[in-house]
């Protein structure tokens, strides 16, 4: 069965040792189903040569051993596998339900959002936390989770001026996304909230939490309650933050 809708693909030379694939299918959406179905594919045949790939939007860089598959057979098979998607093949990713505190001195954005957006913070959370978002690329910063499907009510600018340190484990909303900081890091998004555990660890396998393709959603907690999660074991919150 071959994808549908129809979309465009390019593909070129990023380096001597990837290919970046370019996917335009008319959405946001479209284009990450698109890639994400690819990007499975490829690591489901486990093609000749491919030692890693790296989804995103709408675009999936595949670095490969030059050793083992030239540039131009490594695009004819993935021309080839593109001939063939199937978007109903797309591997689910992960589902969280994940514990954060919107209230100071975590919302370090609160009086600004109030401001720009027309609307009280309550109203904020409470948009922020009734939607759920897609993991539509994992990088910028190692770990840096980039989500979709922010609430158009929720749209914003970037500050003028980035802050030169955003705490660690920060929920942040900037133009149609939202994200959240692996760790201490400059930064331009507008901060309105902050998980009570890390989202990258180096030792662990993989270290970043967040696949591209999960859902995640965010509960609101009271500041008592995140002081509190703050003290458990970080497994244990995980585990429990993962839904079924």
């Amino acid at each position: 069965m071959t994808l549908s809708p129809a979309f465009q693909m390019a593909i070129r030379p990023f380096g001597d040792s990837a290919l970046l694939v370019d996917i335009d299918a008319g959405s946001t959406d479209g284009s990450s189903d698109i890639v994400m179905a690819l990007n499975a594919q490829l690591l489901r045949q486990r093609t000749r040569g491919v030692t890693q790939t790296t989804p995103s939007y709408n675009s999936l860089l595949v670095c490969f051993e030059p050793e083992q598959v030239q540039h131009s057979v490594l695009q004819t098979e993935i021309h080839a596998i593109a001939d063939t998607l199937n978007v109903k093949n797309i591997p689910m990713g992960k589902q969280w339900s994940l514990p954060a505190c919107f209230d100071a001195p975590y919302a370090l954005d609160c009086a600004a959002l109030e401001t720009e957006l027309s609307q009280d913070w309550q109203f904020i959370v409470d948009c922020f936390c009734a939607a759920e978002y897609r993991v539509h690329a994992v990088g910028f910063l190692p770990g840096f989770t980039y989500l979709g499907n922010l609430p158009d009510a929720l749209h914003c600018n970037r500050l003028r001026d980035p802050r030169t340190t955003v705490p660690a484990s920060s929920i942040a909303i900037a133009g149609t996304q939202a994200g959240i900081y692996p760790f201490d890091s400059p930064g331009g998004w507008r901060i309105i909230g902050r998980l009570p555990f890390t989202v990258f660890q180096i030792q662990a396998d993989p270290p970043a939490l967040f696949q591209a393709n999960d859902r995640v959603r965010f509960e609101a907690v009271t500041p008592e309650v995140f002081e509190e999660l703050q003290q458990r074991p970080i497994a244990s919150l995980i585990k429990q933050a993962t839904r079924q």
